[in-house]
């Protein structure tokens, strides 16, 4: 891509803000706080604090990154082969699209799953899956803008439907579940810091967007604000779960914000949970939809394929995993494998190369 990306094909600044909001706060957000309190307890909200303040700090690697490359190849893809030579930067390159693609494919099946065990516990899976796969074929053949539209859309979906249901449940809150404050030794919270980790995944999507985004040096406010937000959605959720719940209790629910939000009785809404998952069908198809298209065209700078072509062999690709991985076992260990992979990812792949690029920087100057 050595020349100019038309803008027809870029979006502005503050559209990464909500590109990495949809990328991050995704449905383990419904789930996540049994897992981050098994070690840390009340004290859990400490864990979140400090994800928060690690992902800031690998927003602003990335940004020092990118913003070292050439504004047309500053994604992934060019930088591991400037940083690493042809053969080792195209397996490189392999194994992060793989990411991306295992990314969507976990965000895509958790949601099935929930979807058939909370609303149509009868009903086959195939039906839905394959009209979900119809969904995210379109919206993704779209292009990038029409995937950043998806993820505008997406946000205001959350931030309309969760803090009025969140309010709702302050009547029922215990404050005391809190107590007592710093109760859990420091090991402890860094053990609940790592499950937080593998839940506050999604900012590296910038790696592969970045060429995309118009007057690239005014971005970067807008991808702390979303680590930020995202952030605070995750710390509120974890607290109201706390204050609801109770420790004791939390550690038996699998989906803990639907299990609160489910106890609200309003009129004409009987099940505020069906509604939820009904909803965030949207959400997910935005965050999907980011993965497949970062995947769709680094194959095309990898592979010289066109992206529409990658984008049928990966839908494909899920249908046939859908037959491999079917009961909540199998889908547990694919979201581990991610996310595990996912960390690694963010937390020794960033760092090695914002190493990389700081040193070839102060050796070219030199």
């Amino acid at each position: 891509m050595s020349n100019a990306i038309s803008e027809k094909f870029t979006v502005s600044p503050i559209h990464l803000f909500f590109i990495m909001y949809v990328s991050i706060v995704d449905i383990s957000i419904l789930s996540f706080q049994r897992e981050v309190a098994m070690d840390a307890g009340q004290d859990a909200w400490v864990s979140i604090l400090l994800v928060w303040l690690s992902s800031h700090i690998l927003v602003w690697m990335m940004f020092k990154i990118l913003s070292n490359q050439n504004p047309v190849n500053a994604d992934f893809v060019s930088i591991n082969y400037a940083y690493f030579g042809k053969f080792l930067g195209a397996c490189m390159n392999q194994a992060i699209i793989l990411y991306f693609v295992l990314t969507a494919f976990v965000m895509y099946r958790i949601y099935l799953e929930a979807i058939l065990v909370l609303i149509f516990p009868t009903m086959s899976l195939w039906p839905i899956s394959l009209v979900f796969i119809v969904l995210i074929y379109y919206a993704v053949s779209g292009g990038f803008q029409t995937v950043a539209g998806l993820c505008f859309w997406a946000f205001f979906i959350i931030v309309i439907l969760f803090p009025p249901l969140l309010v709702l449940l302050i009547p029922f809150l215990h404050p005391q579940n809190l107590l007592p404050f710093f109760d859990h030794s420091p090991m402890q919270i860094l053990k609940s810091s790592h499950q937080m980790a593998l839940n506050f995944y999604g900012a590296e999507v910038l790696l592969g967007i970045y060429p995309y985004i118009q007057t690239q040096a005014k971005s970067q406010k807008w991808a702390h604000i979303a680590i930020g937000s995202a952030a605070l959605m995750f710390l509120v959720a974890m607290v109201v779960a706390l204050l609801y719940f109770g420790q004791d209790q939390l550690h038996h629910l699998v989906w803990p914000t639907l299990k609160a939000i489910g106890m609200l009785e309003l009129p004409l809404f009987q099940r505020l949970e069906y509604l939820v998952l009904s909803v965030w069908l949207l959400k997910t198809l935005a965050s999907v939809g980011v993965g497949l298209w970062i995947s769709c065209h680094s194959l095309k700078k990898l592979w010289r394929t066109k992206p529409s072509n990658n984008l049928v062999v990966i839908l494909l690709l899920f249908i046939i995993l859908q037959l491999f991985i079917k009961d909540p076992e199998q889908i547990i260990t694919a979201k581990m494998l991610h996310t595990n992979i996912g960390v690694y990812f963010a937390y020794i792949y960033i760092p090695i190369v914002f190493i990389i690029t700081m040193v070839r920087k102060k050796f070219s100057k030199g």
